[in-house]
């Protein structure tokens, strides 16, 4: 139907509601408002089509929060509430700052990017991935866009977001030329050569992220270190359970 909601469907709230209680959410937790853009993304994203004037139509509440987005085993509220929480936990300090994008669609990353400098870069939270952030690149003779595949809190407890840019000497600047050491340095970990020994008597190793086949090799760009190992560099899937376990009503989430 022209409002967005299927035939004798439940209940719909307007998309004006929806995107008003979505910012005052993301808002409070987060510390910055979304904007323009990060809302238009999400009607898109929960509408599961593209309109000229979301604010027009209404969402209902299995569009909301019991209907899977398409091709995926999530929700829209499951998705959003996992950005959210990832963002309040681990990324609330460069989300602040403005440094990461964020919502922002995979295609629409690469046309951004494919006309920047080699190293170039963003920061998007995933779509197939909950409560995961992608770093997307540009890079190579011919310009060619990369996706990292998505960290989410699990990595981010083993290093933070501005550790593992640092780490990647091949990402260079934020877009659109924002260099990543302005941006991102007072986020690093202080790192000095003689670690002290931890209380038990082991000295920690240090570990970095580094990308196979990617130029570079592994801690030749440290200035900052881990508070726990990680074996290898193996982005995790996300903790689904954590993030659905909240009962989910309609008018509860939208309450303000």
């Amino acid at each position: 139907t022209a409002n967005g909601t299927r035939p004798g469907s439940e209940k719909a709230l307007s998309q004006v509601t929806v995107a008003q209680a979505l910012n005052i959410k993301f808002t409070a937790a987060t510390g910055r408002p979304l904007s323009e853009d990060n809302l238009r993304f999400l009607a898109e994203k929960a509408f599961r089509a593209q309109h000229t004037d979301y604010n027009s139509l209404s969402l209902s509440w299995s569009q909301f929060c019991k209907e899977p987005l398409p091709e995926r085993n999530f929700t829209f509220w499951e998705w959003f509430y996992a950005v959210m929480k990832l963002t309040r936990e681990h990324l609330k300090g460069p989300w602040m700052d403005g440094l990461i994008m964020g919502f922002v669609r995979k295609r629409q990353a690469e046309e951004m990017l494919s006309s920047c400098a080699s190293g170039t870069f963003l920061l998007r939270f995933s779509d197939s991935e909950p409560g995961g952030v992608t770093i997307a690149w540009v890079g190579g003779e011919s310009s060619e866009v990369f996706m990292l595949q998505p960290f989410t809190s699990k990595d981010f407890t083993i290093r933070s977001l501005a550790d593992r840019i640092s780490d990647l000497p091949h990402l260079v600047n934020l877009y659109p030329d924002i260099c990543k050491v302005t941006a991102f340095s007072k986020y690093y970990t202080p790192f000095t050569e003689n670690q002290p020994t931890s209380n038990n008597g082991y000295v920690k190793p240090l570990l970095v992220t580094h990308i196979p086949g990617m130029g570079g090799q592994p801690g030749s760009n440290i200035n900052s270190y881990p508070n726990t190992p990680q074996t290898m560099f193996q982005p995790q899937s996300p903790d689904t359970a954590s993030v659905m376990s909240d009962p989910v009503s309609y008018h509860s989430v939208l309450e303000l």
